[in-house]
């Protein structure tokens, strides 16, 4: 062989390396639908969508979406860095937290994963999944509030919820069984409209001038299988007064709810309603009630 021939063999087999290298660092795209409940489904019946992107051997990106008015929109991203065989550092923008989570996990005898996620230096969330990226749980997953206290013990098959327990920041026990994405929401059979005057109502006889109020406040309520409601809390507040009225009002809400439906049975379902006061209007509006997002109860 001469000179040259060796150069274009050595040339081919360095381009040959080259691609194989390409090719197994390309970006592979992966695709998980999520219905009702978390039930992993099909495009057709799914009512979000979870794209994960791999970008190279130690950078994934998982992208999440909701089907909103027949087009999906993207919630937010998570991006996982791999730290080592049994860590990954996740940076994400979730509506209900936003910074960097450490996950570790040990592989178990069937495959599964068990799983904890601790996010400044505090323990929120461990248990079991059958995928970390995306995390799609399977078998019993704990939540910790800030402080250390348990928010909820719950039971998942194939990222299912099945049953949960749930407990106040306090330690005090919460209502259990809750559910948060449902195949039919609950309804107040007076009607809304009657809802939102009793509200206004509230504040206009506790002396709070409305037009004085700027921001956001979100109160979460269960609707029970017998159409009443409990377990009222304010999730984000606007202070004392603002706060007692706005529970007040809806703790002495006259009517019945048409309770919430899933898989064809009553279930009790977590409700959250937004109040948001727009001072440069002299008003405030009520947000659209709404269950909680993706995955777990997000309050």
């Amino acid at each position: 062989m001469n000179t040259k021939s060796k150069v274009s063999a050595t040339t081919i087999f360095f381009l040959s390396c080259f691609f194989i290298a390409c090719n197994a660092f390309a970006q592979k795209e992966s695709v998980v639908y999520i219905g009702t409940n978390g039930k992993l489904t099909n495009i057709d019946q799914a009512i979000f969508m979870q794209k994960t992107l791999r970008k190279s051997s130690k950078i994934t990106t998982v992208q999440t979406y909701q089907l909103t008015d027949a087009k999906w929109t993207k919630l937010y991203t998570e991006k996982y860095k791999t730290l080592n065989d049994s860590t990954y550092q996740i940076n994400g923008n979730r509506e209900n937290y936003k910074g960097t989570t450490f996950r570790t996990f040990t592989k178990q005898a069937d495959g599964s994963f068990k799983f904890r996620d601790v996010a400044k230096d505090q323990l929120v969330r461990s248990g079991f999944a059958k995928s970390l990226i995306p995390l799609l749980v399977h078998g019993q997953v704990t939540e910790y509030y800030p402080g250390g206290n348990k928010k909820s013990v719950s039971e998942y098959n194939e990222n299912e919820l099945v049953s949960n327990e749930n407990w106040k920041e306090n330690g005090d026990k919460y209502i259990g069984n809750v559910f948060y994405s449902v195949d039919i929401d609950p309804k107040f059979n007076p009607g809304i409209k009657v809802m939102h005057q009793h509200i206004l109502k509230g504040f206009e006889d506790a002396g709070i001038d409305i037009a004085s109020i700027s921001g956001s406040l979100i109160l979460g309520f269960v609707v029970m299988e017998n159409g009443t409601i409990d377990g009222i809390k304010i999730i984000k507040g606007l202070g004392p007064n603002i706060n007692s009225v706005a529970y007040e009002s809806f703790a002495s809400l006259q009517g019945s709810w048409t309770p919430a439906k899933l898989n064809d049975k009553t279930v009790r379902y977590f409700q959250v309603f937004p109040i948001n006061f727009i001072y440069k209007e002299y008003q405030f509006e009520f947000a659209e009630m709404r269950g909680a997002t993706l995955h777990f109860g997000a309050y």
